[in-house]
């Protein structure tokens, strides 16, 4: 038996009770932007690509690609992960 979902669980982060602040300024622009490219360097020695704009840009993507990051195997992108996700606590 197949289950077809036909829409999203959650209409929107906010209703999922998570909210984003995705705007690199808020995230501390230089400092936000060199976790982010360490976060993609090390998603793609996990062999995983990353687009970083559109973690910016997409909650939905952003916090899926944090999904998938978490449940590495690779330590030192799970600890990456944290710091980047504190990050669009904030």
């Amino acid at each position: 038996m197949t289950a077809v979902i036909s829409r999203p669980l959650f209409a929107s982060s906010r209703a999922a009770g998570v909210e984003a602040s995705l705007d690199p300024l808020e995230l501390g622009f230089a400092s936000g932007l060199a976790l982010l490219s360490r976060f993609r360097t090390l998603m793609q020695e996990d062999a995983q690509t990353v687009d970083t704009q559109r973690m910016l840009n997409d909650s939905r993507y952003a916090f899926e690609q944090l999904a998938l990051a978490h449940t590495s195997t690779y330590t030192e992108l799970r600890l990456c992960v944290l710091k980047v996700f504190a990050l669009y606590q904030q």
